[in-house]
This record gives structure tokens, sequence and C-alpha cells, in this order.
């Protein structure tokens, strides 16, 4: 939650300003409030947070640059748009359909004001059914903060009554200076807003002012209910992460991913479903902290989708071991947890436990590692150094029975007391000889050798 606190103040306000007017929100939480119990407490502030995300939706909604931010992330993210996601599809439609109209009214040097109204109505729905993520609604407030800052607009309402208001964007304008004060800049060159009009991107210089100040309030209304709603439902979290101590991971980092979960449930949690709140983030929390324990648990990661059949299969071992007093073999595993033999035996290898290889560093008595039983090759087995004795007492007393011109042909032909290997050419050089010489002199005390010493060099092969 460290950029929920950073982004959203500590205290709860009851009046915000939206288009330069107080508004007192019946949707925000009092502080003397006190509401029957915690689930109508729940419910209260997930309608604020939904009707706060809504607002920002809208205000978003009205700068077309909003289009090409989404268009270009997604692509960027080697985004592929199935059937099945229409959101992005319209929204492209819708985009181009905008973009199109609008430099065509342009390069004609006029404009259809009613084609015009339609192509931006039908943009601006597009983008308020688009299902953005928590990152999406803050990455375009910071980038509409930040093209209001580059057009070198000043904030000041109109109002003098909302001068908390103002106050809270005049810091919210300086805060961005501490967060991706170096992205943005490249990321307006990448995506090159600067070839664009700003009015058409950014809209005139009234109405940016105008939804500025709307996209910077519904912000801080829909950060403000969504961290209430985390801070009243935290001990949730501390009741489960409780459930899972003894693991492999600490309390404190227990408690960290049930956090994780709950704010998923919050971003996509529904109050108009009628549903509880505590029991449908119980199951977001659960499943962040399940899936970390499982990351973490082992040496060599399992899939998350693999543990669940893991943990199946070792509890029908379990029973059928207590039932039958013996291990069930792969097909009796098969029958009973309804798989295949292969999914079972695939399942067994990879629920084995990881050993370290040369041995626990932690334990005191020094007990047998992996190590101890593999084959040593650091020594020369004695074995060998006794072949290679016989084998070159063998091959010397085989070269006696030559001539000492056959001798000095073998031993320079395969190199035997000698550092290197010489050619039946070279050879014959030496020796004043033809290679065709040298080659039936080399046959000839081949065949001598193997006429007496034959089998017993084939024993060393």
């Amino acid at each position: 939650m460290t950029y929920l606190n950073e982004r959203a103040p500590q205290t709860a306000v009851g009046v915000i300003a939206c288009n330069d007017t107080l508004i007192h929100e019946d949707s925000e939480v009092e502080t003397n409030s006190k509401p029957d119990n915690t689930e109508q407490r729940n419910f209260k502030i997930a309608s604020n947070v939904e009707r706060a995300k809504t607002q920002l939706i809208n205000a978003l909604s009205q700068f077309p640059v909003t289009a090409l931010w989404l268009v270009y992330k997604y692509d960027q993210n080697c985004y592929q748009a199935k059937e099945a996601d229409t959101p992005l599809i319209s929204l492209r439609t819708a985009s181009i359909k905008y973009y199109f109209s609008a430099n065509q009214a342009a390069y004609q040097g006029g404009s259809n004001n009613d084609r015009d109204y339609e192509e931006k109505q039908a943009l601006i729905t597009a983008l308020q059914h688009f299902p953005f993520t928590f990152e999406d609604l803050t990455g375009l407030t910071d980038f509409i903060i930040y093209a209001f800052k580059t057009r070198g607009f000043h904030y000041q309402s109109a109002n003098h009554r909302a001068r908390s208001h103002t106050d809270f964007i005049t810091r919210r304008l300086k805060t961005l200076r501490q967060r991706r004060q170096l992205k943005l800049p490249n990321l307006f060159k990448t995506m090159e807003i600067n070839t664009y009009d700003p009015q058409f991107l950014f809209l005139s210089a009234d109405e940016m002012h105008k939804f500025f100040g709307e996209v910077v309030s519904a912000e801080y209304h829909w950060l403000t209910s969504r961290q209430q709603l985390a801070t009243a439902n935290s001990g949730l979290v501390l009741f489960i992460a409780n459930q899972y101590k003894g693991g492999f991971l600490d309390f404190d980092d227990l408690v960290q991913e049930g956090q994780t979960g709950l704010l998923k449930a919050i971003d996509r949690f529904d109050y108009r479903l009628g549903f509880q709140f505590s029991t449908y983030a119980g199951y977001w929390i659960r499943q962040a902290i399940s899936r970390s324990l499982s990351r973490s648990e082992r040496v060599v990661r399992v899939p998350c989708g693999q543990i669940a059949i893991i943990n199946k299969v070792l509890r029908a071992k379990n029973e059928l071991t207590s039932k039958n007093d013996r291990q069930p073999s792969a097909k009796e595993l098969a029958e009973y947890t309804k798989l295949s033999p292969e999914e079972v035996n695939n399942i067994l290898s990879i629920s084995q436990t990881a050993l370290p290889f040369e041995g626990a560093e932690d334990e005191e008595d020094e007990s047998i590692a992996p190590i101890d039983f593999l084959e040593q090759q650091v020594f020369t087995h004695p074995f060998k150094k006794i072949a290679e004795s016989e084998l070159e007492n063998l091959i010397n007393e085989a070269l006696k029975k030559l001539n000492s011109r056959e001798e000095k042909v073998i031993c320079s032909h395969f190199g035997i007391n000698s550092a290197f290997e010489m050619t039946l050419q070279e050879i014959g050089a030496e020796l004043n000889l033809t290679r065709e010489r040298v080659r039936q002199i080399q046959i000839m005390a081949l065949n001598k050798i193997k006429l007496g010493y034959g089998k017993q060099l084939m024993s060393f092969l």
C-alpha cells in the first residue's frame, strides 16, 4: 500500500470540489458516523469507490489523448485483440474514425460540427466502457497533469470558497515532480505527442482547465475511498494471514501478500450484486497468500495450477496408504484420482523435494549427503594405472621383435616414444625411401606384431 498512501491523503474529507463548485458528497464516509455493522460500512465505502472511479473515467474520457495512450500501451505489450476483447476493438475503431474525421476537417479547412460531435461522442462512449486497471487510471492522470504543465497552464479556481480544493490541486501538480518525471518526457517523445495539435488531443485551454479539475478531484476521491476500504478490512487480512503462519514466509510477508489480494478485491468488487465484501475479499486474500507460498516453498518453482493437483494426489496417496497399509501404485492412484497413469507419474516426479547436493549447512552433526554416494573423479583409478603400465610393457616387447627400420617406421608414424606423429611422406624423406615403400614396411611390421601379440593387445580394447 506504499503507492496508495503516497497518492491519497491520510485524513478523510467530507466535501470535494468539482467544476469549481462545492459538492457535499453524501457518499463520503463521515468520521463520526457509526454504521450498524461492518458490512454496511463496506457497502457504503464500496459505493463511494465505484462512484469516484466512474467520475474519473468520465473525466479522462473527455480527452482524445486517452484513446491514443491506451492503444499505444496495449500494442506495445504485444496485446492481440480477440473476439472476446470487444472494448479494445471498439476503442480502436472509434479512435480511428475520430482522428480521421478531425484530420480531414483540418485538411479541408472546415469542419462538420454534427459529424465531429457524433464521432467524439462515440469515442467517449468507447472509453467509458473500456476496462481500466489501477495502473491505467493513475498513469493517465499523471499523463494529463504533465500535459497541463507543459502547456504552461496554472490552475486557479474561479470559486473563492474552493480554496482548499485549489490548494490540493496545486500540491498534486508538485507531486508529479517526484513521480515519473523522467518517464513522461520519454513517453511524449515515443508517442510523438508533439506532432499533434494540443487542442486536438488535450482540448482547448478552457475545456482542459475545466476537465483537469475534474480529473484531479475524482482521482483524489477515488484513492481516498479506496484507502478507507482497505483500512477498514485490514483486520480481515491479519485474520487470514494468521492461518498460514509457520510456513516458509514470515507473518509480515504474509500480511503484505494478503494486502495485495485485498487491493485486487477492491478494484474488482461490484457492490450492486449484493454480495458481502468480506466474503469476496477473503477469496482474493487467500489466493494471494497461497500463490506466494507456492512460489517460495520450492527451490524449483512449480506452476500454481499444478499445486492443487499435487496436493490432490498426495492426499489420495495418504488415504490409500492408511486404508491398505501399503504404498499405492501409480495405477491405483490414477483410478482413485481419476487421472491417467502418465499424469500421476508426472505429478509424483515434480512433487519431489529438492535436496542440497552437499548437504544442509545448518545441520550440526555430519550426515550423509548425496555427493557421498557419487564416484569421485579426482584421483586416477588404480586398475587404470596397472592397465596402462601393462600395455606399455607389451608394446615395448612387440617393438623388440622388429628390425631397426620397421621399429623406426612404427614409432614415428604412431608417435610412440616421440613428441608428435609423422606422415609416411615425412618418414620416407628421413629414411631416403619412397612413400609407397614406407607403407609396405609398416604393413609388414604390423603383421609381425599381430602374429606375436595380437590376442594380448586385443584384451586392452
